[in-house]
């Protein structure tokens, strides 16, 4: 005996995913109010998608029937504890649009895959549309580690594993058996074509949308070039001889052997190095996090300079704007208000897909104007 249940990802939300809730609330309200009736099968022939009665009435209305309490509930679930996430980076509007959409894909499909016998059933849930949600998130949040219970001969306990992973086996699984269905005409009580055609149309969305940010994401920092010059002052361009650009190479590769066994050393070798070159900057990675170690440790200055140095070196890296949300946020620690904006600036205006545009704006709109404020009635008095 085993089951294998997900609890959890590791994405939290910014928002309240209003639309999410709402969807959960009417799907549940639709059920309790007629699931339990002598009508419920009545409405299901009205209401549920028929394929051989081709309607986008019903392709809409039968996302709102489940078939049990375990249909209800697992559909619910799923939405609730990927569907946030979407919503939460695409917005309110857009997420429901796309629900409603991967739910008539999947309707769609579904009656062109299964066998003709099959064709006057009618079909119910919110399946198709969920996994829709499901495809978007394997491609917009592959590294999302999904935590899940699992029950195996009367012993409970919990792993990990990145969605990307257990979604496309997931998906796999569901291909297999659209697959059996339409060349065996085997009769199961599961739509695996519609879970197959919603995931697709959730993974071309998800696709889509990435290339979409990635191209705006490029040339918002083009756009941005001159921005970023002002902010961090340029690249700085030093001439070194023979001798020192030996000593600068001596002192990256010490970095580099030691950067994940003993991160403190590191970060010392870093400030000895630009002490002397202040333009030292390693690989992208490496770069990056001796600048967020040297931040942890309070090493406000010297994190300043790495975070700089990586800015400039790796403008396009996918790192570039949280770097440039730590830079300003440093930069209000240690009161260069001006600078701090400008860097709120840069992230919000030219990386509006970022994971960093929330925070930048709230230490625009909220921060940064009462230090501003209080800074000005200081100097009147």
């Amino acid at each position: 005996m085993f089951f294998f249940f997900p609890v959890r990802d590791e994405y939290g939300v910014k928002k309240f995913p209003i639309i999410v809730t709402l969807i959960i609330f009417v799907n549940s309200l639709i059920y309790f109010i007629f699931g339990f009736t002598s009508k419920y099968e009545q409405i299901v022939l009205n209401y549920g998608f028929i394929p051989s009665n081709f309607s986008l009435k019903t392709m809409i209305t039968s996302m709102f029937l489940h078939g049990g309490l375990f249909h209800l509930g697992f559909n619910m679930w799923y939405l609730w504890l990927f569907g946030d996430n979407i919503e939460d980076r695409w917005g309110k509007i857009k997420f429901l649009i796309f629900y409603l959409f991967s739910g008539i894909f999947a309707s769609i499909l579904y009656s062109l895959l299964i066998p003709k016998r099959f064709m006057k059933i009618p079909v119910i849930g919110a399946s198709g549309a969920v996994s829709g949600v499901l495809g978007a998130y394997a491609v917009i949040f592959p590294k999302s580690r999904i935590t899940f219970k699992y029950l195996i001969f009367l012993t409970w306990g919990e792993f990990e594993i990145y969605s990307y992973i257990w979604l496309f086996l997931w998906f796999f699984i569901q291909t297999l058996n659209t697959l059996f269905v339409s060349l065996y005409s085997i009769q199961s009580q599961v739509a695996y074509a519609a879970h197959f055609g919603g995931f697709l149309f959730g993974m071309i969305i998800g696709i889509g949308t990435k290339v979409y940010r990635e191209v705006k994401y490029r040339e918002n920092v083009i756009m941005g070039k001159n921005m970023l010059l002002q902010l961090l002052g340029g690249k700085e361009k030093f001439l070194y001889n023979v001798e020192q650009i030996a000593e600068i190479d001596m002192i990256k590769n010490k970095i580099k052997n030691i950067i994940y066994e003993d991160r403190v050393t590191a970060t010392k070798f870093y400030k000895e190095g630009i002490s002397k070159y202040p333009d030292i900057c390693l690989p992208e990675k490496i770069q990056y996090e001796i600048a967020e170690s040297l931040n942890r440790q309070g090493e406000k200055e010297y994190a300043l300079t790495a975070y700089k140095n990586f800015i400039l070196n790796y403008p396009l890296s996918k790192l570039a704007d949280n770097a440039l949300l730590s830079f300003g946020k440093i930069c209000f620690e240690l009161e260069d208000y001006e600078k701090a904006k400008q860097a709120f600036l840069q992230v919000v205006i030219f990386y509006p897909y970022s994971d960093a545009y929330e925070e930048s704006k709230y230490y625009l709109e909220k921060l940064l104007p009462e230090k501003f404020q209080s800074k000005h009635i200081i100097s009147k008095l």
